[in-house]
């Protein structure tokens, strides 16, 4: 080989020497590249799994404090409901609230507040639910008072505030509860013993005076002033017989009574009891006195306070009426009741007879003429019964609608013609336009041994056994009434319903409905502003301008109609379309705000023929409109405010 081929061998040789040695440079250069990247996947890898830990961790933590959340509204030592603002219906709370109100969770859930809240508190709770409504306030604290099934009240202080949640469609709100009974009782009693302490302190109707051996050896001038002497040395002297009468009321002399009195306050310490005391002028009156012996001087004397209880006396007669008898109706009262069952309930006035009587269609007078009316009828019912019954029969109310007739030594047959003349002259009373119902049931005692407790139940249980097919009579009749009140109290108005129930069943018939749903639609454009029967007549015939009072007032119809007509069985679903026949179509309707195929059908054609007849209609403020004008109005408005399709 000669030297030029080996220099090239050698010089590929290097070459390749070279080549080798780059590529291994560059294969451990990849091989770190690798590794980092291996390290950074893994350092990611790590970060993704403690991420994915974290994450469980935090929803072990939210389940856990969802629980807590949970357990701290079921445990909450106040009560706690969820209600819709719309109607007032509660559709959850909390075992505390169940609890304030006496009832089970399940019969709770669905009623609406109105219904377990005291009628006189009711007013004062949906005004300011209305301005927490309205915005105006952020919520409210009242004290109110819930009716337990039992009739019996507890007094509550509440704190009510909106939420930002919806249910069906209404803001939520929010009502926690504190049951406040025993320190109302405690405040009333506080009260009654202040109004004590100051009449003690004033010493403007005690009288003190200080006795030795009976006689008054010293007196202040309250004293003087309560016997009628116009100076202290008159009394001065005298023992306390000779500033009595002879005798007192239990026929005992004074002066005996007197000595025995000293004697038990000298051995007891004390002593309080009742005395009549004449003052100069002749005149006697009763008073309380405390008397104690004390030392004065080294002297064993009496202390004497006196106090006037005339007042108290005549008051005590007063309030004995008053817890027998109902203040409403001037009929007796429960109680009276109660005891008068358990006094003739012996062998000489069998039979005894129980009548039970219910007044039909209270609450619907109430809801559509207000309380005032209701309770006229209450009165007017009583009076009634009164009327119908003889001189020693006992009637009491026992509270709401309900009365009860006493009838001793009275069968059947005599209970049915006293029960037959009291509905004669029922027949003939009204209130307002309104005629009067009441349902009757009894039952004869005639058997010493008969349970008086069962003879009572089964003339409740007949009493409702009537009312079932007499009350929805009464309650249609009712109905009536209230259509012609309000259209009394605005001509237009009847004018605009008329012509609105005839449109609608021009609308039916146009649209192919069947006679029956024809039928219903006239009925329902009767209906449709049956709620204003309890706006004011001076808003509904007002010829200017509705002022915003005014007309939030106005909008309130629509719910009052709903309320007058679910109280009627056959009448429910019309009372919904009356509900919503103020809905819009773009949903800026009151009173639920519901918008497109949420507004029923009926609804929907109310609100057209409405408008149409509004507009077609004669106005204070403008002359009726063409009906072409009325008719271009409403394509205009389809799909904003009346409906897009059928």
């Amino acid at each position: 080989m000669d030297n030029n081929s080996l220099f090239t061998v050698i010089s590929l040789l290097a070459l390749l020497f070279y080549i080798l040695v780059r590529l291994i440079s560059n294969f451990r250069h990849k091989n770190e590249e690798l590794q980092a990247y291996i390290q950074q996947v893994t350092a990611t890898q790590e970060e993704l799994r403690l991420q994915y830990n974290q994450n469980v961790e935090n929803e072990k933590k939210l389940i856990i404090s969802e629980e807590k959340f949970r357990t701290m509204f079921e445990q909450a030592p106040l009560g706690i409901a969820l209600s819709d603002t719309l109607t007032g219906k509660l559709y959850q709370i909390n075992p505390k609230f169940a609890e304030i109100v006496g009832r089970e969770i399940e019969e709770t859930v669905g009623i609406d507040w109105m219904s377990i809240t005291h009628p006189d508190d009711v007013q004062g709770n949906l005004k300011n639910s209305v301005l927490v409504n309205d915005k105006k306030i952020k919520g409210f604290n009242m004290s109110k008072r819930y009716i337990k099934p039992d009739g019996s009240v507890v007094w509550a202080k509440i704190t009510v505030a909106t939420l930002n949640l919806e249910y069906e469609g209404s803001i939520s709100e929010i009502c926690m509860v504190e049951d406040i009974t025993e320190q109302k009782l405690n405040e009333d009693a506080l009260k009654s013993s202040e109004y004590t302490f100051r009449r003690l302190f004033e010493g403007s109707s005690d009288a003190i005076l200080l006795l030795e051996n009976y006689k008054v050896i010293d007196c202040n001038p309250a004293a003087i002033e309560f016997l009628g002497y116009d100076s202290k040395g008159k009394i001065v002297g005298k023992t306390t017989w000779e500033l009595s009468p002879e005798r007192q009321p239990d026929g005992i002399s004074s002066m005996e009574k007197a000595m025995d009195i000293n004697k038990y306050a000298q051995n007891n310490g004390k002593y309080k009891f009742e005395w009549w005391l004449r003052k100069e002028n002749g005149i006697e009156f009763p008073v309380e006195i405390m008397l104690t012996p004390i030392l004065l001087n080294g002297k064993q004397v009496s202390h004497a306070i006196w106090r006037d209880v005339s007042e108290r006396k005549l008051l005590e007669q007063k309030l004995e009426y008053l817890s027998y008898k109902d203040v409403l109706t001037g009929l007796y009262n429960r109680r009276f009741f109660e005891e008068e069952l358990k006094r003739l309930n012996v062998q000489r006035n069998l039979p005894l007879t129980i009548v039970m009587a219910d007044v039909n269609g209270l609450k619907l007078i109430n809801d559509s003429f207000g309380h005032a009316m209701g309770d006229e009828l209450l009165k007017k019912v009583g009076q009634v019964i009164v009327r119908g019954c003889r001189g020693d029969d006992i009637i009491a109310r026992l509270g709401g609608d309900e009365f009860v007739i006493l009838l001793p030594k009275t069968d059947t047959n005599e209970t049915e013609q006293i029960v037959k003349r009291i509905k004669e002259n029922a027949l003939k009373e009204t209130i307002g336009s309104i005629e009067i119902s009441i349902s009757f049931g009894w039952e004869t005692k005639i058997d010493r041994e008969e349970d008086i407790r069962e003879i009572l139940k089964k003339a409740e249980d007949y009493m409702y056994k009537r009312k079932l097919y007499e009350s929805p009579s009464m309650r249609g009749k009712t109905i009536n009434a209230i259509i012609r009140t309000l259209h009394e109290k605005n001509k237009r108005e009847e004018q605009h319903s008329h012509r609105v129930s005839a449109l609608c069943e021009c609308m039916g018939k146009a649209l192919g409905l069947p006679e029956g749903e024809v039928e219903e639609l006239k009925t329902v454009g009767l209906l449709h502003d049956i709620g204003k029967v309890a706006i004011e007549e001076t808003t509904l015939n007002k010829t200017g301008a509705l002022t915003e009072d005014e007309w939030q007032d106005i909008k309130r119809h629509p719910e009052i109609g709903y309320r007058i007509l679910s109280t009627v069985n056959d009448m429910a679903e019309i009372a919904e379309y009356i509900l919503y026949h103020h809905e819009r179509w773009n949903g800026h309707g009151y009173p639920r705000g519901l918008k497109g195929e949420e507004i029923p059908f009926q609804s929907r054609i109310i609100a057209i023929v409405d408008a149409f007849d509004a507009m077609t209609s004669e106005r204070s403020y403008r002359s009726a409109l063409p009906e072409e004008v009325a008719i271009e109005e409403l394509l205009k408005n389809s799909g904003i405010q009346l409906i897009l399709k059928w």
